[in-house]
């Protein structure tokens, strides 16, 4: 006869030892097993150990959007997502596996995260009366953002937006920070007018804060461009005064080591064609895309080396911008509004609805 301490004990071996190594997509399947494994799989404690398993790590993933000018009968605008091998070999093209696909997708700006493998995805319009949405690409969970309102003069233009994505630990808070600067186009007024404002997921409300630029950024000339980006875990700025020079385009790597601490890491100096910077995978591998034939090169820092990413399809999408990810899949639910989702709340939705 089996105890009970003997069957809980096989039980925290299937849990911990098995079903935290599967893939999403399993443990959705297998939700419909019994009732004991859906409420486990649903679990936040599981979940976390799901996401924590060191067996299933982050993989390289490249976001695409385009538009493919050579559709019938009128061109379509295209979202791609793929999943790239944890090892990329120099001058050896790596295999790629598309997660998602969708075409009719109305204008689109820009895809932040992830954060437990959730991502904050952006339209690109103003006039929408929703602009963002939280998406879990694994479980296929889209969750529509109320629209932030801005009070402005007619005469405003929008001149920058930043927005940064993190997670309350203390209030268990997936929380929004977005910067916006407007310049007032009429007027000989160099002074902008920011207004930053903060998104709660838990009480799915905006409310709106003093700015407050307290950080000091490194020593960058003031004739530079400037973008921060993580390298690794630690923040991390690219900056330079050119770019997409064939050959001899360069970029400094700054590295915060403290608060208000920076140091230069070194000076980027990728030998390739004419291109754009898109970002960067774990410390020192870059993604660059040549301007010329809307190719993805991915560039080692240590070793020097460029290599084709392969993508060469995304010739036909012009238009584009490319984001280089490192991703995890996980089974963290997006908070809804309520127990039953509206038919906005999907990806579909928000992809193609202006």
């Amino acid at each position: 006869m089996t105890t009970n301490s003997e069957s809980y004990s096989l039980e925290e071996i299937v849990a911990d030892h098995i079903l935290t190594r599967l893939s999403v997509k399993s443990l959705l399947r297998y939700k419909c097993v019994c009732k004991h494994w859906r409420d486990l799989i649903k679990s936040s404690n599981f979940i976390r150990k799901h996401y924590d398993n060191e067996s299933t790590g982050a993989r390289k993933m490249v976001a695409k959007f385009g538009v493919d000018y050579d559709t019938e009968p009128e061109p379509t605008r295209q979202f791609h997502l793929y999943l790239l091998p944890d090892n990329i070999y120099a001058r050896c093209v790596p295999r790629h596996q598309r997660i998602y696909y969708i075409d009719g997708v109305s204008d689109f700006r820009d895809i932040h995260g992830p954060i437990d493998g959730m991502f904050l995805i952006e339209k690109g319009h103003f006039m929408d009366n929703i602009r963002f949405a939280w998406w879990n690409p694994a479980t296929k969970e889209c969750r529509l953002i109320p629209s932030a309102e801005f009070e402005l003069k007619e005469t405003f233009c929008d001149c920058c937006r930043m927005l940064g994505i993190g997670f309350d630990k203390t209030n268990q808070d997936y929380k929004i920070i977005w910067f916006r600067t407007f310049f007032d186009e009429w007027t000989t007024n160099l002074h902008p007018k920011i207004f930053t404002a903060l998104y709660s997921t838990k009480k799915d409300s905006w409310k709106y804060l003093e700015p407050n630029f307290s950080h000091e950024w490194p020593p960058i000339p003031g004739d530079y461009w400037a973008t921060l980006l993580l390298r690794g875990v630690s923040l991390a700025v690219m900056a330079s005064n050119e770019m997409s020079t064939p050959m001899i385009s360069h970029y400094d790597i700054w590295q915060r080591i403290r608060e208000n601490n920076w140091i230069k890491a070194y000076k980027l100096n990728p030998p390739i064609p004419s291109h754009w910077p898109c970002g960067i995978w774990e410390y020192d591998k870059y993604i660059f895309e040549l301007l010329e034939t809307y190719t993805l090169v991915f560039y080692d820092q240590n070793a020097k080396q460029a290599t084709d990413l392969g993508f060469d399809f995304f010739e036909r999408l012009r238009s584009s911008w490319a984001w280089p990810l490192d991703y995890k899949e996980s089974l963290f639910p997006i908070p809804l509004r309520t127990e039953n989702p509206t038919e906005q709340d999907n990806d579909e939705y928000f992809f193609r609805t202006f």
